[in-house]
């Protein structure tokens, strides 16, 4: 076993640790599409999961914990989709894209 350090082991559990959380968030928020879940297709799940992880890092925990991802409607995720254009692994949502994300789910009610 090569060594690592405890860097690495910290960096390691907030990636294991945001991803968890991001797919508890998209299970939620699939759960409160109900039948209109039909309308996103398996690349938009994926991309949406990738910009919840990307604005996850801006946002502080009690924040995060406080979204009602289970009262989400399609509107909201159509939106936060359309700031996701053209995003996948390697290439990150713009900081000004995060920022209006951060602003959509904060503002959920």
């Amino acid at each position: 076993m090569t060594d690592v350090s405890q860097a690495e082991i910290g960096r390691r559990m907030y990636h294991v640790h945001r991803e968890k959380m991001v797919e508890k968030a998209v299970k939620m928020i699939r759960d409160a599409l109900g039948p209109e879940r039909r309308l996103l297709t398996e690349t938009d799940i994926s991309v949406l999961g990738h910009v919840l992880q990307c604005t996850w890092n801006t946002i502080d925990q009690k924040q995060w914990d406080a979204i009602p991802f289970g009262r989400m409607n399609l509107d909201s995720v159509r939106r936060i989709l359309s700031l996701g254009e053209g995003v996948g692994p390697g290439h990150n949502p713009s900081p000004e894209a995060v920022a209006e994300i951060r602003k959509i789910l904060l503002a959920a009610k």
